[in-house]
């Protein structure tokens, strides 16, 4: 079968074998593979090595011995990763905090493969979505937990830094809950993203690299700030919040870029608080799966390119051209 990898600064495919599939395992044909912004990421030492796609729906070939809830034919998402339900975190019902992920990357599998080998407890029965649409539920599931740890409110004022596929469905669910206004901070060639998030309602849209965060007139308070923009960003968002604000992040950068400096006292207080959203495991799939078949968040509206995977290389390239860019699909059996 044919599978996609990293080499250096190219990404090229290889003709790789599959093995049958362990006693709690699946094997699935890969219908969907979204790119997420973090394939794209440069590492700390420049160079990318492996396999990669986590944004997975596809269709169950194979099961092992031991899975006796799934059948072959079955229509399923992946979960990014699992919570493995043994573990004393997942029995004092932790399950964020998980010890012991269940993981398909552990097994040397990924997305952008024609097939590929998953841990059963990972797979999410979907009915009424085409693959490309529910391959989002993992970006969703992203969203919906940032959304859930900013403890939104329907007299909060919010922002959202970054208009990416999982701050554009944020929107969409802030939209939703009925806040007094949703400020998206973009860059101006993110031109695609920017046209999205207008026709889902934030009410204003600015460059921060033209009017920076402190010289922007937010109106009034700024009371959730939810930040999918890389950490160095976070001092700026900081500095805008009000008294008793709640900072939602998920970006990440590698290298240098992981660190932030905060004035600690300043943070202290006005009663700040920083969350991290670090949705692993993945613990919404079936409700991320539920708004997009009720149309609480518009799947079809955020794919932007669709490709087979033949032509991977193009598709990266398409993911890296934020002016027409929103969500990149693979089709690796198109």
């Amino acid at each position: 079968m044919k599978a996609a990898f990293w080499t250096a600064e190219r990404v090229t495919l290889r003709e790789i074998p599959i093995r049958s599939p362990g006693p709690d395992e699946i094997l699935l044909k890969v219908e969907a593979c979204g790119i997420c912004g973090t394939d794209l990421l440069e590492p700390a030492d420049g160079r990318r090595e492996g396999g990669f796609g986590h944004e997975i729906a596809g269709e169950i070939l194979e099961t092992g011995s031991a899975v006796l809830h799934l059948r072959p034919g079955q229509k399923i998402a992946l979960e990014s990763s699992s919570a493995c339900g043994l573990c004393a975190q997942c029995r004092n019902a932790r399950q964020e905090l998980c010890s012991d992920l269940r993981h398909f990357g552990k097994l040397g599998q990924f997305g952008m493969a024609e097939r590929m080998i998953a841990p059963a407890v990972s797979a999410v029965p979907y009915e009424g979505l085409t693959p490309d649409v529910a391959c989002l539920s993992e970006p969703l599931g992203v969203a919906i937990d940032m959304v859930r740890l900013a403890e939104i409110h329907p007299d909060a004022h919010v922002l959202i830094m970054g208009p990416g596929p999982i701050g554009l469905m944020a929107l969409a669910l802030v939209r939703r809950m009925g806040v007094r206004r949703i400020f998206v901070a973009a860059h101006n060639s993110s031109r695609a993203r920017i046209a999205l998030a207008n026709r889902w309602g934030a009410d204003a849209v600015f460059d921060p690299q033209e009017t920076p965060l402190d010289r922007y007139d937010f109106g009034g308070r700024l009371d959730r700030a939810l930040v999918t923009t890389p950490p160095a960003t976070l001092p700026a968002v900081a500095r805008v919040m009000s008294r008793g604000g709640i900072i939602s992040f998920i970006g990440i950068r590698w290298g240098q870029g992981t660190w932030a400096t905060f004035d600690i006292n300043d943070f202290h207080f006005r009663k700040l608080q920083l969350r991290a959203s670090f949705a692993s495991p993945a613990l919404f799939t079936p409700l991320a799966l539920q708004y997009l078949q009720d149309g609480l968040v518009d799947g079809p509206a955020l794919i932007s390119h669709r490709f087979p995977l033949s032509r991977i290389a193009d598709a990266v390239a398409a993911a890296r051209d934020r002016a027409s860019a929103i969500k990149v699909v693979v089709h690796p059996n198109a």
